[in-house]
């Protein structure tokens, strides 16, 4: 039986380095899909906070309002919750800027039934709150995402390309998940 019979929400977060189009292209699925977005809490913490509120304890925090904000989209979705980001890139975010993590993100399990692995072959675009500008701390930072998807042993699509071809790769991958029983 579908996920559409059944009635069971999905859920789809968009992983990877920052300035990779993820929330663009969570938005521009929600719309597609008719449902709505668990947006990303880190970008909001850190515009409050600063660039330098970046310890194990921060990184707890934001993990900990992301589930909050996404609790808050599934009363809002349809058949399928995308979210900007999740815990588990919060726990690679806390190894890369505190050295570690907290041992809750060793527990955490309660992964998406898809991650789409956004691709850093779009062009990094300074914001006041994106710390790796410079192409190898890009590289380094996107490798790092990719182990912790495999490391966890979850289900992940790489979504590459130029927006356009990112968005029909998105939906296409959205549109096998939704298919499955």
């Amino acid at each position: 039986m579908s996920a559409a019979k059944t009635g069971k929400l999905r859920r789809v977060t968009l992983f990877g380095a920052e300035s990779t189009g993820k929330t663009t292209l969570a938005n521009l699925l929600a719309r597609h899909f008719g449902t709505a977005v668990a947006p990303e809490y880190g970008r909001s913490y850190t515009e409050i906070h600063g660039q330098d509120a970046c310890s194990k304890e921060d990184m707890l925090r934001i993990a900990r309002g992301h589930l909050k904000l996404r609790r808050a989209a599934e009363r809002e979705a349809h058949r399928v919750l995308f979210e900007d980001t999740d815990p588990v890139i919060t726990a690679v975010w806390s190894d890369t800027l505190a050295g570690g993590h907290d041992k809750w993100f060793d527990r955490f399990s309660d992964y998406p039934d898809l991650y789409l692995l956004c691709d850093i072959d779009l062009p990094w675009v300074r914001d006041g709150v994106r710390y790796f500008g410079d192409p190898a701390d890009r590289r380094k930072f996107q490798r790092a995402c990719e182990a912790e998807l495999v490391k966890r042993k979850v289900r992940f699509t790489r979504i590459a390309g130029a927006p356009e071809q990112r968005l029909v790769s998105a939906i296409a991958a959205v549109d096998e998940l939704l298919a499955a029983p």
